[in-house]
């Protein structure tokens, strides 16, 4: 009984994970089509990538993961996002460095996955 409890909080996980990847991937790639068309600074594409990844993990804890220890899918699904789309834009740009900030991308990513799965888990509770 133990195993199917876990093996449904991984499917929540993954599939948190790939809603909030596929969110970063579309989203950056209207951001990307609107920094062309506006000709934005390019100070501007740091904070909108935060926030966009931000989002998309919100996004992906409030849809997939369900009450019961909430808090802790929410991390893993942050962090698993955090890490996936690093090295997907890494291996887009062509070039793969891994420093301190991308460790504090990974925190908080996971963080923001924490937080996002509590409140989901709250909201759900309510209904």
């Amino acid at each position: 009984m133990r195993s199917v409890e876990n093996r449904g909080g991984a499917v929540q996980i993954g599939k948190g994970a790939c809603v909030s990847i596929i969110f970063t991937l579309a989203a950056v790639l209207v951001f990307a089509l609107a920094v062309k068309l506006f000709s934005l600074s390019s100070s501007v594409i740091t904070p909108v990538n935060q926030v966009v990844k931000f989002v998309a993990v919100f996004l992906g804890c409030f849809f997939c993961i369900k009450p019961g220890k909430a808090f802790f899918k929410g991390l893993l699904c942050g962090a698993i996002v955090a890490v996936v789309t690093y090295f997907l834009f890494a291996i887009i740009a062509g070039s793969i460095s891994f420093g301190w900030l991308n460790v504090l991308d990974i925190v908080c990513g996971a963080l923001a996955g924490g937080i996002s799965a509590l409140i989901a888990a709250a909201l759900r509770s309510k209904d």
